[in-house]
């Protein structure tokens, strides 16, 4: 029986729970006369239906949701029947003042007003939002906040080479405390900061001063926001590094842990909602078989065996584009990830502000067969000119697979729908019933909006109403909800199963270990097929190797992709597989390879998932740019690796600083996935602290008031030339009256904090773009008072350049790894909106062709010598010299091997900038993977990378320099081929 308890905790029904009831109907039926209003049971949002499990609050959120699918605890005091406890309560009454405060506050740090799109109570969006409250608050349960708040930078490459000689030498340490209390000591770069603190409570002690124990302490890098705790070596620190490298001396702050900022999660969090894992609804307990009228409330998915069809009614348009085709048509596709499963295409007609079609489109897909994650894609053709009767294209064969949207008419608006919905994996309901979405015009190539193949991914509606084409069709309706069935624990497969497990004499799964696939082998057979070839996965072959091809990790993507996916047996069959592996087995990029938009298998991308929980913060950190870009692949808001990507974001602030500029960058930028990327951006604020809200309130409020200026000035100085004097003044003028706060931290690096801007260091530079040189005090510090400089650019999209520089720093890891060090800058660069970012002004640097005009004005670039002479008034010291040229050689086969693996272009003297110490180093990533500039169909640039006379000309005024830079192009290349070899 079910008890359902009022305010008054009265039992008022029972219901046995053998029956497949929804929630709902149960409510409906059994309780409406003994609750005191009750037409308010007929209002799903006047009510919650609770129930308490493991200290916390669950809420049936889903109307459809069936009773024996709650996890929840059931109790055995009846006989004859379980029991459970469940409560009706209205919803909690909230201050709506204070309410209102927090969304604003939400609202500004995402940059998109939820609240507005979240009018449906079981829509996607709010039963997200709902969904991703149980990922955050499970985090929330396992963090420190003291280490969260004290979270260190550190790397775990060996120590260079050029600082092992440290190794054998103290290294000077000094300690800061309550601003009054000063004292160095020597450390050994071994010693980690437990020690340091025990050096600091014993001289504390000596001297009789009091203070905080030594619990009660962390230690801080004076002028910036970085901590060294945790067991790990001084040596392990990066700031630690940079000090060796920079031979200065380590200023430390002793903070009392009251003094840190709190982490506090003030947020009220809604109750969690069930999670379907309880007694799963199979497909015998929703088959029509055998059932009464009044026994069903639920039909399965697997009974429907007819063809999946639409009812094609129209379309309007506002307003008509200025150029407009005669004739077109709408083709209707089932899209699976990025594959078109079918397709199939109306008449065209006559293209007017509304076209009628009132017609059938029939596909060759049985309902039962449409796999979770399906998607309903329809488009608006240009008709082809001899096109005049309706066309039918056929499902892929098991043999081919065929892009049917490629080499047809000119798509020119497009929309997609969800045909198995958002709800659980383990209870999703087919869409049914009219329709009437608007569409998004077609984005050319040159679109700064794009998202690769959105018009297949993306499942959002234009919000532009008013304004866009309206499409109106009609899918077949049924007197019940539609579900998929639980695939899962479903009894019939498991015992197949074990019949088969029995019949076939397999031994129990073998111990796993790393193979490489063996020519001619018998695996070659299942996993190495073409691509174009869909794969049977009944063959002999696999049931008798299914435990031996668990080996063959690297093999799996490609047997997945040959797999047909609306084959419900094929996909058991898969499903099961996977059974046999763990995801430690698997290899990273071979994970990251099942996350990519081949792969929509829920299945698949949970092991993949699974995969990436083990990694590091700093591995997360390595493929945290791409991970935020797969979101986008997804087939629902809620998944795996939303979960994954929030929960990891919430355990380190590192993480959590990066991800919240990464995600809502696309917010901004990108209108297909701009909810997806809103809500998840939502549910890792509510979670992230206190502090670090305020810290990013700070960094939106920089943002905000620089981009204001940006725009000013571009709209004062639309010409590339015409800055004048008066220039620098109103500059100073807009920065002075701007809203930028008092402090902020850098949104490219999250450990250097910006104090008041310096108007008079300010400048705006000859550019197009009109980019603005900004300079502001540093934090307080013993050692550095050198200003924080950025460039800050409106009208740039900077992600093209940020992935640069992470490949720039990935290779930067794999050489140092093997002890070379090319000195490569990856200087700090991070897009914070759409077309608007910032980037690391590298101090001491200048461009080449700077250099060659200091040394001979117009002529200097046809000077061999420019810039050796250059490099030599810079430090006329002949060892310190030599040294900088050691640099030089170094850097410059760095960024030659690197360019060239890249494929970067447009490499030219204004792109290319050096040090005053010799470091070379690239900037402006605006072409690169081949992308080359041409000038009447003439490739601009034919050199693989850029390796000027002047270059050749410093080296080889040193002896030996030549041969060397011939050993450190060769050898870095080498080990980068070797590394993409065995990934």
């Amino acid at each position: 029986m079910i008890k359902d308890v009022a305010n008054s905790l009265q039992s008022i029904t029972h219901v046995p729970i053998t029956k497949s009831i929804p929630c709902l109907g149960w409510l409906q039926s059994g309780s409406s006369a003994k609750v005191g209003d009750p037409f308010a049971i007929l209002d799903p949002e006047k009510y919650s239906l609770l129930y308490a499990r493991g200290g916390d609050w669950y809420e049936a959120y889903d109307d459809c949701q069936v009773i024996r699918t709650l996890d929840i605890p059931w109790s055995h005091n009846d006989p004859h029947c379980l029991s459970a406890h469940i409560i009706v309560k209205p919803p909690v009454a909230v201050d709506p003042e204070e309410n209102e405060k927090q969304q604003q506050c939400l609202t500004n740090l995402i940059g998109h007003d939820l609240e507005k799109e979240a009018s449906d109570r079981l829509g996607e969006l709010t039963f997200t939002r709902r969904k991703l409250a149980s990922a955050r608050k499970q985090e929330l349960k396992k963090r420190d906040d003291k280490l969260y708040a004290t979270e260190p930078w550190i790397t775990h490459t060996a120590l260079p080479e050029e600082l092992q000689e440290w190794r054998n030498r103290d290294f000077p340490v000094t300690f800061h405390y309550m601003s009054r209390i000063s004292f160095s000591i020597k450390a050994d770069l071994s010693t980690t900061p437990e020690l340091l603190l025990k050096v600091f409570e014993r001289v504390m002690n000596d001297r009789g001063i009091k203070y905080d124990g030594p619990d009660n302490l962390v230690l801080k890098v004076a002028g910036r926001e970085e901590f060294l705790s945790g067991d790990y070596a001084l040596n392990d620190f990066l700031w630690v590094r940079q000090c060796l490298k920079t031979n200065q001396e380590l200023h430390l702050f002793v903070v009392p842990v009251s003094q840190l900022p709190s982490e506090a999660v003030k947020f009220v969090d809604w109750p969690l909602v069930d999670g379907f894992s309880g007694q799963f609804s199979s497909h015998n307990d929703l088959s029509l078989k055998g059932k009464d009228l009044d026994d069903i409330f639920m039909i399965s998915l697997w009974d429907c065996n007819r063809n999946f069809r639409v009812k094609l009614l129209g379309f309007d348009i506002p307003q008509l584009p200025s150029k407009c085709p005669q004739s077109v048509y709408v083709e209707a596709s089932i899209l699976h990830g990025n594959k078109v499963l079918s397709s199939v295409s109306s008449i065209p007609k006559p293209f007017s502000d509304e076209v009628l079609w009132n017609e059938w489109l029939d596909f060759d897909v049985l309902l039962r067969d449409l796999p979770r994650g399906a998607k309903l894609g329809l488009t608006i053709n240009e008709s082809p000119g001899d096109m005049s009767a309706a066309t039918k294209v056929p499902s892929p064969s098991s043999n081919k697979t065929i892009d049917l949207l490629k080499g047809r008419g000119k798509v020119l608006y497009f929309v997609n729908l969800l045909l198995i919905d958002h709800r659980c994996e383990f209870l999703s309901v087919l869409s049914q019933g009219p329709y009437t979405l608007h569409m998004w015009s077609h984005p050319g190539l040159d679109d700064e909006a794009i998202t690769y193949q959105a018009d297949k991914l993306s499942t959002a509606t234009n919000p532009d109403i008013a304004d866009s084409m309206a499409i109106s069709f009609l899918l077949d309706r049924y007197s019940f909800p539609v579900v998929v069935p639980n695939t899962v624990t479903n009894s019939e497969c498991s015992n197949s199963r074990e019949r088969e497990t029995h019949d076939s004499h397999v031994p129990p799964p073998l111990p796993i270990k790393r193979y490489s696939l063996p020519a001619n082998s018998l695996t070659d057979n299942v996993t190495l097929k073409s691509p174009t070839t869909t794969i049977n996965t009944k063959k002999p072959c696999l049931r008798r190797f299914r435990e031996e091809s668990v080996r063959y990790a690297s093999s799996l993507p490609q047997y997945l992709r040959n797999v047909d996916w609306m084959n419900r047996n094929s996909v058991e069959d898969v499903h099961w597989l996977l059974g046999y592996w763990q995801p430690e087995e698997l290899d990273v990029t071979v994970a990251l390879e099942l996350l990519s938009m081949d792969f929509a298998d829920e299945f698949v991308r949970r092991l993949a998932v699974k995969r990436l929980e083990s990694l590091s913060n700093d591995d997360v950190l390595k493929y945290l740019l791409q991970l935020v870009q797969i979101l986008k692949v997804e087939p629902y808001h809620d998944s795996f690796l939303a979960r994954y990507l929030i929960q990891r974001a919430l355990r380190s602030k590192r993480i959590g600083h990066f991800f919240f500029w990464y995600v809502r960058s696309e917010v901004a930028g990108c209108p297909y996935f701009r909810q997806r990327m809103a809500v998840i951006l939502e549910a890792y604020l509510l979670g992230c602290g206190q502090a670090m809200l305020d810290s990013f309130t700070q960094q939106v409020q920089a943002v905000e008031a620089l981009q204001e200026v940006a725009v000013i000035i571009k709209n004062l100085y639309p010409d590339k030339t015409n800055l004048d004097s008066t220039t620098p003044f109103r500059l100073q003028e807009l920065l002075r009256d701007s809203n930028l706060p008092n402090e902020f931290l850098l949104p490219f690096d999250p450990r250097i904090k910006c104090g008041r801007i310096l108007l008079d260091k300010c400048k705006v530079m000859a550019s197009k773009k009109k980019p603005l040189w900004l300079e502001f005090s540093p934090m307080p510090s013993p050692t550095s008072a050198t200003p924080v400089g950025i460039i800050f650019k409106e009208g740039d999209d900077l992600r093209q350049d940020m992935l640069v520089i992470q490949a720039l720093v990935l290779m930067d890891s794999i050489w140092k790894e093997k002890s070379l060090d090319l000195n490569l800058v990856p200087y700090g660069c991070i897009s914070t909106g759409h077309n608007i970012g910032m980037i690391e002004i590298v101090r001491n640097a200048t461009t080449i062709a700077a250099v060659q005009r200091s040394q001979g004005g117009a002529t200097g670039a046809f000077k061999n010598n420019a810039l050796f002479e250059w490099l030599k008034s810079k430090c006329p010291l002949q060892e310190i010299h030599f040294k900088n040229v050691d640099r030089f050689v170094n850097s410059c086969a760095g960024y030659c091997v690197a360019t060239y693996v890249l494929g970067i272009g447009d490499r030219h003297n204004d792109n290319i900038m050096i040090r005053e110490d010799g470091n070379l180093f690239h900037i402006d990533f605006g072409h690169i993977l081949g992308n080359r500039k041409y000038f009447l169909g003439v490739k601009r640039e034919r050199a693989p990378f850029v390796l000027t006379p002047d270059f050749l000309y410093v080296m080889g005024r040193v002896d030996g320099r030549n041969t060397t830079f011939d050993v450190f192009v060769f050898v870095p290349f080498t080990i980068i081929y070797a590394f993409c070899l065995c990934m």
